[in-house]
């Protein structure tokens, strides 16, 4: 297949239900892991299904590792790709870090380095990506999920807008709940809080934390200590949990790690 440098670049998109679901391999116990953000995203994602588009957004802008069983093509330019089958449907496998590759593939696979998102627009319909099979923490992508990952250009121009509470909107007592269920994890370094709303979507509350460490537990004990906290306080719009670190390169994230003041700090 040849490259297309076509795939637009996009800040935000809509993402369907169910199009994604997550699997695991064998945890590891040394070595690397996590590399890149993408892994550091695909680890803090573990047990939660509700992490999926963040997953989507991380992987739409990142570089993958590509195993060439052939080697190399003689122009350079054209990838001959493996496919798998994840039940009974085609799969281009491909790998977050050449470690997890040579974990899986052997130390003598050839491979290419590809950008995710021309990845994406290069594959016939019907082949889905499948990231880290056997690995650490991996994502199958449906066929119908591929062009999420290259973007429309129909969606061009969706904007996301992120603010501060004004004083009426700020839900002070939730906050003070979750301050408290926080506490009791070491692991949370900060909390903030933002309302972020992406253009033709209702309002949401972002809860950024910061994390000492990023196992799949952590991540897990801060989302159930959240949700502790709105069962106690409910609110009237959706709480997104978010990985301050993991996914330091979105600008609403950057945003919330450079001007919005912690509501917990250890």
């Amino acid at each position: 297949m040849a490259w297309h440098r076509t795939c637009g670049e996009q800040d935000h998109r809509r993402w369907g239900e169910g199009q994604v679901q997550q699997y695991a391999g064998v945890w590891p116990t040394g070595g690397g892991w996590p590399e890149n953000e993408l892994e550091l995203a695909l680890a803090a994602s573990v047990g939660d299904p509700g992490a999926t588009p963040r997953l989507m957004e991380v992987l739409g802008r990142s570089h993958v590792w590509v195993p060439m069983p052939g080697g190399p093509t003689r122009d350079g330019v054209t990838l001959d790709l493996p496919t798998t089958e994840l039940a009974g449907q085609p799969f281009v496998p491909v790998f977050s870090s050449e470690t997890q590759l040579r974990a899986v593939a052997g130390p003598e696979m050839s491979y290419a380095v590809a950008p995710v998102k021309e990845l994406a627009r290069g594959l016939p319909q019907g082949v889905g990506i499948a990231v880290n099979p056997e690995g650490a923490v991996g994502l199958p992508v449906p066929a119908a999920g591929v062009p999420d990952l290259c973007g429309d250009p129909a969606e061009e121009g969706v904007r996301t807008t992120a603010w501060e509470p004004e004083p009426h909107e700020e839900p002070y007592e939730y906050l003070a709940a979750a301050a408290g269920e926080l506490a009791a994890l070491p692991v949370v370094l900060t909390a903030r809080r933002a309302l972020v709303q992406v253009e033709g979507d209702p309002v949401k509350l972002f809860v950024g934390v910061q994390l000492a460490r990023y196992e799949p537990e952590d991540h897990e004990a801060v989302g159930l200590a959240l949700g502790r906290a709105l069962g106690a306080v409910p609110l009237p719009c959706e709480v997104s949990l978010v990985l301050l670190d993991a996914v330091a390169e979105d600008p609403t994230v950057r945003w919330m790690l450079t001007t919005v003041a912690p509501f917990f700090a250890r």
